[in-house]
């Protein structure tokens, strides 16, 4: 059975390996997953095994790596500012964010689907508004409003803010929120591609439509502080997770959370979004 909501950041939970200067003391792993419906509780245990797995195929001993989840907003900041992590796992907007200061560099990229990026869209009921324009001062729903300067730079591309253009009600539970828009609770939904691609499964999804789709955005994978990891520890990390699904404990953890496959980062990967991040004001 697959956890559909978390499924990308969740399946990432996997991890790495010490270099010689942190041997002794193992390596933390932030996972910051903003407005998500997973529980902290909830993700200890997924997070553990993965763990345990990825400290095998990489022949590091068990316990190595430390771990610490949230999806609040807030909470991940002030962690990435009071103890800089080792590695990390975050949104695509936090990672941006946090990019330059963090030295953060992306070792690999999920593929779900046989993508390796998302795409937002937003939803409404057919016949009822045409495109983003019509939606001013209309409510808008989902998981994914919480992030808001990345919505306006990057998935908007600086075209409207969302906090000012919509009436934003966000919702942990994207289903409710879909729930909400086929009753005419709600003027508009932004799903992303998980979501959406879960919509030919509900019984009113002949009901709604697109009428916006943001350009892909790459996935966002593991990445690590190139200032505290060193390079042959970064590279065997993504080695390790290269193993991954293919086989084993590994490939049973892959499949719960939807991932095929996690491949090497492109070097390129971020560069678009990076400069709609810097660019967009």
């Amino acid at each position: 059975m697959r956890i559909a909501g978390a499924a990308l950041v969740a399946c990432l939970l996997a991890a790495w390996a010490p270099g010689p200067a942190a041997a002794a003391e193992g390596y933390d792993l932030l996972v910051c997953y903003p407005g998500g419906p997973v529980k902290d509780s909830q993700a200890e245990g997924a997070m553990g095994d993965m763990l345990r797995t990825i400290e095998a195929l990489g022949g590091w001993p068990a316990g190595t790596f430390r771990h610490e989840f949230t999806t609040r907003l807030d909470v991940c900041r002030k962690k990435l500012a009071e103890r800089p992590p080792h590695f990390t796992i975050l949104s695509l907007g936090l990672f941006l964010e946090a990019r330059e200061a963090h030295h953060l560099a992306p070792l690999v990229q999920p593929r779900i689907k046989g993508q390796t990026a998302d795409v937002l869209r937003v939803l409404v009921r057919k016949g009822t508004f045409k495109k983003l324009a019509d939606l001013q001062g209309k409510t808008l729903g989902g998981s994914m409003l919480e992030e808001r300067e990345f919505l306006r730079r990057v998935a908007f591309e600086g075209a409207l803010d969302p906090a000012v253009h919509f009436q934003l009600k966000p919702n942990k539970r994207a289903l409710q929120s879909l729930r909400k828009l086929a009753k005419g609770e709600l003027d508009a939904v932004l799903v992303n591609q998980i979501q959406y691609d879960g919509l030919p499964g509900l019984p009113f999804a002949r009901d709604l439509e697109v009428i916006h789709s943001s350009a892909p955005m790459p996935l966002v994978g593991v990445a690590a502080d190139e200032g505290r990891v060193p390079a042959a520890e970064r590279k065997r990390m993504a080695e390790a997770l290269a193993k991954m699904c293919a086989a084993g404990e590994g490939a049973k953890q892959c499949e719960l959370f939807g991932v095929e496959a996690f491949l090497p980062a492109p070097a390129d990967a971020y560069q678009k979004v990076q400069a709609l991040w810097k660019t967009t004001r």
